[in-house]
């Protein structure tokens, strides 16, 4: 398993790490977990890595602003082909980004992420695991603006 997370303490990112053989997770700042033995379950994580929490979703490993990117740049060409009457080619330019953004999302593997410290689970079964929830992603959000609140206070 591959994991991307940032570091509770000192919010260091950590990218890609493998862990085959880890036994548990490390920071320069001193911050250490240990994962725990019964992490996985038929080759798939029950609970977040870094946090322990068992809230995970499943998304395509594949970087949203690219795809915006991608569906602007066509959709301004599109826009040109039809300035200059060329609706064949303003059509067409639109079906070519809608093919190449179908193809991406069927080849993308699929990741975990954590609702409460977005880490990323990567090169992990992702069955079982449910989409995106704005109902428990709001959850989080706003335990974590409650959190804040009580930090600030003290």
């Amino acid at each position: 398993m591959k994991l991307s997370y940032r570091c509770p303490q000192c919010e260091q990112p950590h990218i890609g790490q493998q862990l085959a053989d880890a036994s548990s997770l490390n920071c320069e700042c001193g911050w250490s977990r240990t994962i725990p033995a019964d992490l996985m379950h038929d080759g798939r994580p029950t609970q977040c890595v870094v946090c322990g929490n068992a809230d995970l979703w499943r998304q395509k490993n594949f970087p949203q602003g690219w795809g915006v990117l991608i569906v602007t740049i066509g959709a301004i060409i599109s826009s040109i082909f039809y300035a200059y009457y060329q609706p064949l080619w303003a059509m067409g330019t639109l079906m070519i980004v809608a093919l190449l953004d179908m193809g991406l999302y069927i080849w993308m593997p699929d990741v975990l992420v954590c609702y409460r410290c977005q880490s990323r689970h990567a090169d992990v079964s992702t069955e079982g695991h449910p989409d995106f929830s704005h109902e428990l992603f709001e959850k989080y959000r706003q335990e974590a603006i409650r959190q804040q609140q009580v930090e600030r206070k003290d």
